[in-house]
């Protein structure tokens, strides 16, 4: 009895989260003077079903172009990011140095930092470095945020828990500093390193207010400004809206659904199983 009400009270829960996005599915697979029309039953078994929101959204936000651009930006912030940060959080983990404990410190206060009060701080910086129009866009786009203070700080935590004794045996085999982070720090703390390259594609591929702030041209565009242009640019078509949203939805729950056992892995050698 005891595991039926569990197995109730799970697919409970599991509908009222799956439920708007099952909605969006279908109010994206019927037209558009039907979206607000006849509520859930209209949607799902009114039949009528047609994939020409998905033409036209594809067509009006450009999603072929702006696709491009938020895939080589999550992918440039979180493949570079993953070097940068991880070998922070190894120098912060291992290394001694003249004022570690204080840049370390400097490191913790900027995770309080919300992105608003650093946007404009970054656009003058881009700016003045000639990053903010055309190509050059791109690198504004995404360099800025290829460091991150939370990263290096996850990532130390998780150096710190690696036994030491693992690379002195390393040293005493003849490994230098850099075959030690390579071969024996970095597979010990796999999932933390997938955690982080995770949160970033899911934080970057979301991301509005930067993108907004520095791309001035159409070329540079990411899927969500051109899932905004649908509601600036008449005329205001709700089932465009809705296909456009599957559109730029699927990846994230694709990517998520991959990596989702490499996250949850508690143990360092998960994901060699």
């Amino acid at each position: 009895m005891k595991r039926a009400l569990q197995w109730v009270a799970s697919a409970v829960v599991a509908a009222v989260f799956l439920a708007p996005l099952l909605w969006l599915l279908a109010a994206s697979l019927v037209p558009t003077d039907q979206v607000f029309r006849g509520g859930w039953a209209r949607l799902f078994f009114d039949g009528g079903w047609t994939l020409t929101n998905y033409a036209s959204a594809w067509r009006r936000a450009a999603l072929a172009r702006s696709l491009a651009v938020s895939i080589f930006q999550a992918t440039v912030i979180g493949g570079l990011g993953l070097v940068v940060n991880s070998l922070a959080a190894y120098a912060f983990a291992r290394l001694r140095f003249r004022g570690r404990e204080a840049l370390f410190a400097v490191v913790v206060a900027l995770l309080i930092l919300p992105i608003e009060v650093l946007v404009v701080p970054l656009l003058l910086t881009v700016r003045g470095l000639g990053l903010t129009g055309g190509a050059t866009a791109l690198a504004g786009l995404t360099l800025p945020f290829v460091a991150k203070a939370f990263n290096v700080y996850f990532l130390r935590q998780h150096f710190l828990s690696v036994p030491r004794e693992l690379e002195e045996a390393g040293a005493l085999d003849g490994a230098s500093s850099w075959r030690q982070f390579w071969d024996i720090a970095l597979p010990s703390v796999r999932p933390a390193l997938v955690t982080v390259l995770v949160l970033d594609l899911l934080m970057h591929w979301g991301d509005f207010l930067w993108p907004l702030v520095i791309s001035t041209r159409a070329e540079t565009r990411t899927v969500q400004l051109g899932l905004a242009s649908l509601f600036t640019e008449p005329p205001i078509d709700w089932g465009a809206i809705m296909a456009c949203a599957v559109v730029t939805t699927l990846p994230v729950i694709g990517l998520f659904r991959v990596l989702e056992r490499f996250v949850v892995a508690t143990d360092p050698r998960a994901g060699l199983r």
